[in-house]
């Protein structure tokens, strides 16, 4: 007795995957792990805007005081400077925008007048931070006197 062999119950026993089953689950990953990616890059781009942000947002405080005293010294119209603090380096230019004598006091005992000896002086300043290849501009108005 001979035994036929019968090719179609030879496919229905086989086990596994066909190609297009494997292609189109292969496509489905690689979308995933796209999504995925450009996901962990936005994160990570945007951690990083932030913490250049804080950097240079934390040395406009002490820079601008720096800048305060060394306004309150001078006489010049123009007055200009630059320096480093911790990885952040500034340029800075102040331009006087006017300046004035101090009003008159009251001189309550004698009941007269004494002029102000005192002169104010309003400052129109530009302020430029560079954290390696950032660049950020800052314009504050400072008064001495």
């Amino acid at each position: 007795m001979k035994r036929k062999f019968n090719l179609s119950n030879s496919y229905k026993k086989a086990k596994g995957f066909t190609l297009i089953e494997v292609l189109v689950s292969s496509f489905i990953l690689f979308l995933v792990l796209a999504a995925i990616t450009m996901v962990y890059r936005g994160a990570l781009l945007s951690s990083n805007k932030a913490e250049r942000t804080l950097k240079f947002s934390s040395m406009v405080e002490p820079i601008s005081e720096q800048i305060r005293l060394q306004l309150q010294s001078s006489t010049n119209n123009e007055f200009q400077g630059q320096g480093s603090m911790g990885e952040v380096t500034f340029k800075w230019v102040a331009e006087q925008e006017f300046s004035k004598k101090a009003p008159a006091l009251l001189d309550a005992e004698a009941g007269s007048l004494t002029q102000g000896s005192k002169i104010f002086r309003l400052w129109h300043v530009s302020l430029t931070l560079q954290l390696n290849n950032a660049t950020r501009e800052y314009y504050f108005k400072e008064v001495s006197w």
